[in-house]
């Protein structure tokens, strides 16, 4: 089984024009989309254009790469690996990089960045980030539980038309993660003639939306050009309602780490593909989704605000930067948790206990478990229901 890394090294040399661009190129180019461009390229600027190749070269012999290079603590370290590869293999050195644009805005609570890439003539591909190492941008996508649209989408939007005004040829639009979910809104969005040059929305593990954004019309006639591929333990893309077609990704790693496409196998140009999702991720993500839909807007938007507002004490901008100094990050969090007014503080508690009540109301008994899973073989059954009837007294306890 191959990775995109091993995608590179094996499927470099094939051009676009002896073999169409495909969901494989499309998830590359969602993570060459993540590396930090500012400064190497005009900012949203669609007049001007560098060759992939180009980009790379300047990139990798940047003054300051070892900082471009580090994608924090939840984006793979390998990304320049997989740009340098890339700027150097016949398949995606001539592929144009234009409009790169990236906006990180604490007042409106926004990270947003996109960049378009012009594969030939006449195919263009739009993408959006996904959410990076800045706190911000976990705090956006909180957001998306509790607005009807966040900043974001908005320029998800008008970075499209912006895109698919400056270009000629069909649009392909794509992202992973919040990216993937942006692709997908602003397809939806955007004007009509725009809409109607859209051939392929490519969602790689990209939350969802609402019940009532699913069910506009906008939402409607995009619902045949989505491809959404999810690993088949999903947390991050069975996030809220989606609408389309999806596929499972096998993925060599476990848990949430399937959510790095690094650990997504593919064979050829075609991922690898399951039946269906993990148990447990099926589990989870109705658990997490009945117990979001339980909670109304205010206690939603008090549970996210109050641990936003913990995690700015640390005056940290990152992930990383939280993580450098874990200890004393942590003792300032736990000051602010023991500072946060009591009304507050126990109306977040009773919003974590409704969840367990949710998991524990969700969870099968014992015996359907084994029921459930006889033909796995004895041994594993039994494991499993000793599992489940520790997880069931836990629970209860609460």
């Amino acid at each position: 089984m191959g990775t995109i890394i091993d995608y590179l090294e094996w499927r470099g040399d094939i051009p676009f024009s002896a073999s169409g661009f495909n969901e494989i190129d499309a998830l590359i180019l969602c993570q060459i989309s993540y590396l930090n461009f500012d400064g190497l390229m005009d900012d949203g600027n669609f007049l001007k254009s560098v060759k992939l190749s180009e980009l790379a070269d300047v990139f990798m012999n940047s003054p300051d790469f070892e900082t471009r290079a580090n994608m924090g603590m939840l984006i793979n370290q390998e990304t320049s690996k997989v740009l340098e590869l890339a700027g150097k293999s016949e398949r995606f050195k001539n592929v144009l990089v234009t409009g790169y644009t990236s906006i990180i805005d604490l007042s409106k609570e926004e990270q947003f960045s996109a960049t378009t890439y012009i594969i030939s003539p006449k195919i263009n591909y739009v993408v959006y980030r996904g959410t990076d190492d800045t706190i911000v941008g976990f705090k956006e996508d909180f957001n998306l539980a509790i607005m009807d649209e966040v900043p974001a989408q908005n320029d998800a939007v008008r970075y499209l038309e912006l895109a698919a005004s400056s270009l000629k040829g069909e649009i392909y639009v794509g992202g992973h993660s919040k990216g993937g979910n942006l692709a997908v809104y602003a397809s939806a969005m955007v004007k009509a003639d725009v809409k109607k040059r859209i051939s392929l929305i490519y969602n790689m593990d990209g939350p969802g939306f609402s019940e009532k954004r699913l069910a506009s019309q906008e939402f409607y006639e995009i619902i045949p050009k989505i491809r959404s591929f999810y690993p088949h333990f999903s947390i991050v893309g069975m996030i809220f309602n989606h609408a389309g077609e999806y596929s499972v990704v096998e993925s060599e790693q476990t848990g949430i780490m399937q959510h790095d496409p690094f650990s997504w196998h593919l064979s050829g140009n075609k991922f690898v593909l399951l039946d269906d999702f993990d148990e447990a991720s099926s589990f989870f993500n109705k658990v997490l989704n009945k117990w979001l839909l339980s909670l109304s807007k205010e206690q939603q938007t008090q549970f996210i605000e109050t641990l936003y507002n913990i995690l700015e004490v640390t005056d940290a901008r990152t992930n990383s930067e939280i993580e450098s100094n874990l200890l004393k990050n942590s003792f300032k969090i736990l000051k602010a948790w023991k500072e946060t007014p009591p009304d507050i503080r126990d109306a977040v508690e009773n919003t974590l206990r409704q969840l367990f009540k949710i998991a524990h109301r969700q969870l099968p008994s014992p015996q359907e478990w084994f029921e459930k899973n006889t033909k796995r073989g004895i041994h594993k059954v039994k494991e499993n229901v000793s599992i489940m009837q520790k997880f069931n007294g836990k629970l209860s306890a609460k």
